[in-house]
């Protein structure tokens, strides 16, 4: 999801990550400029378009560009402007967003592994 508004005054939030790399500190996540001093009730009609890689694996990695109006320039997506499904949010009320991955796209079920089934040299030689 791509951050566009938040209810804290200077645009920032605090997600914990634990649910995908194990860490349980809060990371700093933050607005894009171009849109830190907008209220939320700004976002009823709100439009866009968003031009962003292909999903990937990569949970620290995002490339892309958002260009609200048609007389205005694109300007860059980074990473700390995203929010990845997974992430909790902390010490922050409210927060929205645009989704650019959905399903099997978002990078946590790219991740995911099916489970390995351990047996012992024993039990495999035992086994035949």
């Amino acid at each position: 999801m791509v951050l566009i508004s938040s209810s804290d005054p200077d645009g920032s939030l605090f997600v914990e990550t634990k649910n995908l790399d194990g860490e349980t500190n809060l990371k700093l996540k933050s607005l894009p400029k171009q849109l830190a001093k907008k209220p939320i009730s700004d976002y009823a009609n709100f439009t866009t378009v968003i031009e962003c890689d292909k999903p990937n694996n990569l949970i620290y990695k995002f490339e892309g560009t958002m260009k609200l109006q048609d007389d205005q320039p694109k300007f860059p997506l980074f990473p700390d402007q995203v929010a990845l499904r997974g992430m909790s949010l902390k010490n922050t009320e409210e927060v929205v967003g645009v989704i650019v991955y959905t399903g099997h796209e978002t990078k946590i079920q790219m991740n995911t592994q099916n489970a390995t089934y351990k047996i012992s040299n024993l039990l495999h030689q035992t086994n035949k």
